[in-house]
């Protein structure tokens, strides 16, 4: 959806704002946090390594062919190659030179393309599940109103000041892929075109499943329960200290009950002023298949369209290299209909690809296969996070080195999710496994080190936070991988079912690798 003309000349107009920081950041007259409480609100970001990342809204995942074309423009102009998709569907640019930022953010907004907003004390980048509209079996297309969403924020984005960041989630089946059921407001939808709300959830520090505030909403409404929980979340929301600042934080500050009636209460209100309805077409599709599929291949999806099908890439660790996503584009730009949809584990689906165009894609779509432990999720790592502790991506480099090794099936060991701080970049909270980075104290000094969790889950009416005692060096992990992979492959089972009768022998091995 195109950003509304006011709102997008309104971020031309507060761009200067970002300049003046940036030039007083470059001549030294103001430190590096000073910067930051004005440049993430824009999307940039200071890596540890000195150079910047910019991160792009993508909402809802959605990328067309335009969006692509003028992003890898900028690649190509500012010699950027790495790419990073993260667990909020956003797109980051990484290694940028000092200057090339503020050039990049006014040259990605002459193509409508939007960084206002994406960190920062902003609604963050909303998410929508990778494959609505074209998945079979699916609810509904959540796609329009997700973009409807992101056009709401996008008005309000840097007027009205939020205690801290503030996601969004559109779920269209109970994988719940966005984790709508744990955000700080997400959308669930149902089987009869309706929407479950859940507010007050979140990851990271002092975890917590959302709330369910509303059920059988009618989508025209959606708008009404986002202005509610903005309200909520401004006026009961700590604005003080910065920690516990995150709308999660009301379920103890005002108890599950004080926080629904808040909720009920401002609702009330909101809807009274019945300015918000909207009024959304779902998309639909005209392009035909050419025939049957001849090949059979993980990675190809067949989609609810009869004939047509998505085909899915995710590269190791959700880094996308800038060549890589050029091959893709110039293979399926005169392809009709076909557009990129970021998904929330790292990876990318491009839809409404025929028999005979997705065989041609599926070479270059040479990545792990979404739910193996190849397909794992992880954060950008210290060396480029400049809050980050261990080294996220290297971790999974040394696993996927040991693994590959053994040849175990695919789901022997499952994606795993994976952060290198206390933060929950990596979403390791509903991972079957996860990893929180730490350090460690050795007679060696100082190793890095990650708190080993597993059982976690995001399924609808499923949903559990994982739990974990143990904390390994990260020179050990891949051997534990070894040893839990080789036990599971005896069993014949993923490690999902293996799982369910084996929680004792997993502590076993892991508190024989724990420091």
């Amino acid at each position: 959806m195109p950003v509304n003309k006011d709102t997008l000349s309104r971020f031309y107009d507060e761009f200067s704002k970002f300049n003046e920081a940036s030039h007083e950041y470059e001549d030294q007259k103001i430190n590096a946090k000073e910067y930051k409480a004005v440049s993430t609100s824009f999307g940039e970001y200071l890596q540890r390594d000195n150079h910047q990342m910019l991160r792009i809204r993508v909402p809802g995942g959605r990328m067309t062919m335009h969006m692509v074309r003028a992003i890898l423009d900028c690649c190509q102009y500012y010699h950027i190659d790495r790419l990073k998709i993260t667990s909020g569907q956003a797109l980051q640019l990484h290694d940028l030179d000092p200057h090339a930022g503020r050039r990049l953010i006014l040259r990605l907004l002459d193509n409508g393309i939007v960084t206002r907003g994406s960190g920062g004390d902003n609604p963050n980048n909303i998410t929508a599940s990778p494959l609505s509209g074209v998945e079979k079996g699916k609810y509904f297309d959540v796609q329009p109103y997700s973009d409807a969403a992101d056009a709401y924020l996008l008005k309000y984005t840097g007027i009205e000041p939020l205690p801290r960041k503030f996601k969004i989630g559109f779920s269209n089946s109970p994988l719940n892929e966005t984790h709508a059921t744990i955000k700080d407001l997400g959308f669930v939808a149902n089987p009869d075109h309706t929407f479950d709300v859940y507010a007050a959830g979140g990851l990271g520090i002092n975890p917590k499943l959302g709330i369910c505030v509303a059920k059988g909403v009618n989508p025209s409404k959606i708008l009404y329960y986002m202005r509610t929980m903005l309200d909520v979340y401004m006026e009961n929301g700590n604005y003080k200290v910065r920690s516990k600042a995150r709308s999660r934080f009301l379920q103890d500050t005002m108890g599950v009950d004080g926080f629904c009636k808040a909720f009920s209460t401002h609702l009330e209100e909101v809807l009274a002023d019945g300015s918000l309805d909207i009024d959304v077409k779902e998309r639909t599709y005209d392009k035909k298949g050419d025939g049957p599929i001849t090949v059979q291949d993980p990675r190809l999806v067949p989609q609810k369209q009869p004939g047509l099908y998505a085909v899915s890439y995710h590269p190791m660790g959700g880094y996308l290299n800038s060549r890589k996503l050029e091959e893709i584009y110039q293979k399926i730009n005169q392809w009709d209909e076909v557009e990129i949809r970021l998904t929330p584990t790292g990876g990318l689906y491009v839809i409404n690809c025929t028999a005979s165009e997705a065989e041609e894609l599926l070479p270059l779509a040479d990545g792990a296969i979404e739910g193996d432990i190849s397909a794992s999720v992880v954060c950008v790592g210290h060396k480029r996070c400049d809050i980050g502790i261990a080294d996220s991506q290297q971790l999974l480099r040394d696993c996927l080195a040991a693994v590959g090794k053994e040849g175990f099936s695919i789901g022997t060991l499952p994606a795993m999710h994976i952060s290198g701080c206390i933060s929950s970049c990596g979403s390791q909270h509903v991972g079957l496994i996860g990893w929180r980075g730490t350090v460690k104290k050795t007679p060696d000094g100082r190793k890095d080190a990650y708190l080993f969790s597993y059982g976690g889950s995001y399924l609808q009416g499923k949903e559990k936070l994982a739990y974990g005692k143990q904390t390994m060096l990260a020179e050990q992990i891949p051997a534990f991988l070894v040893t839990l992979g080789r036990e599971v492959e005896k069993s014949g089972l993923p490690f999902s079912e293996w799982l369910k009768t084996n929680e004792a022998r997993l502590n076993e091995i892991a508190d024989s690798f724990a420091v």
